[in-house]
């Protein structure tokens, strides 16, 4: 059991390495996430608002979709 729990192990540290610069651009993406939630949380900026409004759009977009698509399929499946 050790030699295939060694074996995944050093699979994934190569895989880390050979792909770790595809990470780089999406920890920069969650660092300013969180850094824009601080904000959001503090209240002190003048954006606040703002922040709260496009994180709403973004949450809710996908979902809008999501069912506009299902509907629309529904309805040309129905036809």
């Amino acid at each position: 059991m050790a030699a295939g729990r060694d074996a995944a192990t050093h699979a994934g540290t190569l895989y880390r390495k050979a792909f770790g610069f595809l990470r780089r651009p999406l920890r920069e993406i969650e660092a300013e996430a969180e850094h824009l939630l601080e904000v959001e949380r503090e209240g002190e900026d003048e954006t606040t608002p703002f922040i709260a409004i496009v994180g709403l759009i973004f949450f809710l977009t996908p979902i809008v979709l999501l069912i506009l698509g299902l509907s629309l399929a529904a309805y040309y499946l129905a036809r």
